[in-house]
């Protein structure tokens, strides 16, 4: 968020040649900081409103460029006419920055996402300097190339075509910054759209594989009770005749050995399913809470 602050001031000195103005044109960057709390996005952006930099959210809010400038001319002048032949400018630029105060108390992840945002912070403000920067170049640019309206050419008459210079070019240099602004609203809600739908997308994929987990555990579950019954079957069988079996009762026990081995074969199957299918389903959860996180940041 940029704010331009002007201050006009005036020299007179005796020169000569009815020509457009020498302009010199001088700079400044200076940069501020802030300190932010918190370990958790909702924290660390509660914080940064605290500091009420800025009306809107997100990096609107979260840095500050402002900018003055100050002229001072040098001028031929007589009781009737006044000739502007020296303008120097010089824009002084404040770039107000978060920092956050323990970045050693933040996880891994916040820490990761804390850098990338403070990082894009930076680049939003320095976009400012430069849309200042740009003005100035432009101001200078027209007072090197413009003379005093020949009739306007009374006293003060060359203060008062600089000092309109300046005004005109500041409203100009503003509604490039809330154009840089709204552009900036348009992106960060797009991005917010983007994520919003990447995550309804892994909701569907999450419920269709609950689904299927759901499945497999009832699966497993039904071929272990039943592997269990067989178990139990052939034990008692042993325990009522011991390991002398009769004939009948002995093929029973091989049959129902057969089948134990069959479930077990199966359960050992179902249990393989069931844990690449719990794999999957962590994964996107990862990815869900990686989104999440995203999303939390993009203000």
């Amino acid at each position: 968020m940029a704010a331009a602050g002007l201050l006009a001031t005036s020299s007179f000195e005796a020169l000569a040649a009815p020509t457009a103005p020498t302009v010199h044109l001088e700079t400044d960057v200076r940069e501020q900081y802030y300190d932010v709390y918190g370990t958790s996005a909702d924290a660390v952006f509660a914080s940064i409103q605290r500091q009420g930099l800025g009306g809107k959210a997100g990096l609107a809010a979260s840095g500050l460029t402002r900018s003055e400038l100050s002229t001072s001319l040098s001028t031929i002048t007589t009781d009737t006419s006044c000739r502007l032949v020296e303008v120097r400018l010089r824009a002084e630029v404040v770039v107000t920055l978060p920092k956050h105060a323990s970045p050693g108390h933040l996880d891994e992840d916040t820490r990761r996402q804390w850098e990338a945002y403070e990082t894009l912070v930076e680049f939003h403000e320095y976009r400012h300097v430069e849309i200042e920067f740009q003005g100035v170049q432009e101001l200078e640019a027209r007072l090197s190339r413009e003379t005093v309206p020949s009739a306007d050419t009374s006293a003060g008459a060359c203060q008062a075509f600089v000092e309109r210079a300046v005004e005109e070019q500041a409203r100009v240099t503003q509604r490039r910054h809330e154009a840089f602004h709204e552009k900036e609203s348009v992106a960060v809600r797009e991005a917010q759209t983007a994520l919003l739908r990447e995550i309804d997308d892994v909701d569907a994929t999450l419920s269709h594989e609950r689904d299927v987990i759901e499945r497999l555990e009832a699966d497993l579950a039904a071929h272990r009770a039943e592997h269990a019954e067989y178990a139990h079957a052939v034990d008692d069988l042993i325990a009522r005749y011991g390991h002398e079996l009769p004939p009948p009762e002995f093929a029973r026990v091989e049959e129902m050995n057969r089948v134990i081995e069959v479930l077990a074969e199966e359960m050992n199957r179902l249990a393989a399913r069931l844990n690449r299918r719990a794999a999957r389903y962590n994964a996107r959860l990862a990815e869900r809470g990686d989104l999440e996180a995203r999303l939390s940041w993009t203000r």
